[in-house]
């Protein structure tokens, strides 16, 4: 309930129907809850969509600041924010020359996955990308071939798949992949845990076993990444800790009206599990 008594923040979220019930996102609210507790903020929630403008417009006087979860690169609010100087606001998972952020150091996230999978003795490595427009896909693609190049192996273009940091379509995808090139690759990277157990199951539908045969290793620690039925090697984004940054920066910046574009990086962990084929 919105209480009249208290100044509002709009938290900005992405279209997609299920995702304010995802663990990325709880995970992130966790950590803008926790910086909001004691104060005279509420959250107000609305999607990167075309009637965030009307909103906007029409609640301009009551909005203190916006907290923007993971917009696409071309997405119309991230402009919108960039234009408006009148209301303090920051992205997280995504980057603005004009305006606040705190992001993960993707580009060092996925090197440090695809490291630890060349290290292991793999070469011919499978890159599952997200949605194609995602800052977030679009460096850790970035991290997974400057990793390649640090290890002097040359870049395949026919070991990437675009897939949308889901469970089916990375499912689909795979199976239609490993139906001309099944013995291409010997391990997957793929840009989010959802998309690894989609990989996954389609290796496994296909009688390929994890990690006997081919080594998959995930992004982000999900909820499930510990107790899938084989553990995901991951990378854990500290999520909590990008949500509550992120409220802490922009009440600092309402409270102080300090207009500095605030850009925070954090660093994430590698976590070795079982679907890598390697020992903790």
């Amino acid at each position: 309930m919105i209480s009249k008594d208290k100044k509002t923040i709009v938290l900005l979220n992405r279209p997609e129907r299920h995702f304010v019930g995802s663990f990325y996102f709880k995970n992130i609210k966790s950590g803008i809850d926790f910086a909001l507790e004691g104060s005279n903020y509420q959250v107000f929630f609305a999607q990167q969509d075309d009637h965030f403008e009307e909103i906007l417009s029409s609640k301009k006087q009551k909005i203190a600041g916006v907290i923007s979860i993971h917009p696409t690169i071309n997405d119309k609010s991230i402009k919108l924010l960039e234009k408006e100087t009148d209301i303090d606001s920051i992205l997280i998972n995504c980057r603005s020359d004009k305006i606040s952020w705190v992001d993960l150091d993707n580009i060092c996230g996925a090197m440090t996955m695809t490291e630890h999978l060349i290290k292991l003795g793999h070469e011919k490595i499978l890159f599952l990308g997200g949605f194609f427009d995602s800052q977030n896909s679009i460096v850790r693609f970035e991290g997974y071939k400057k990793a390649l190049e640090k290890y002097h192996i040359k870049y395949d273009p026919k070991l990437t798949l675009s897939c949308d940091f889901g469970i089916t379509v990375s499912y689909d995808r795979m199976k239609e992949y490993l139906s001309s090139n099944s013995k291409s690759f010997t391990a997957i990277f793929a840009a989010n845990d959802l998309m690894a157990v989609g990989a996954i199951r389609a290796l496994a539908d296909n009688k390929i076993k994890v990690p006997e045969d081919i080594a998959v290793v995930g992004f982000d620690d999900f909820e499930f990444a510990s107790t899938f039925y084989i553990p995901l090697t991951t990378y854990k984004q500290p999520f909590h800790n990008l949500g509550y940054i992120a409220a802490k920066t922009i009440l600092r910046s309402i409270e102080t009206k300090n207009k500095c574009c605030h850009q925070v990086e954090l660093i994430g962990d590698l976590i070795v599990r079982k679907s890598c084929g390697a020992a903790k």
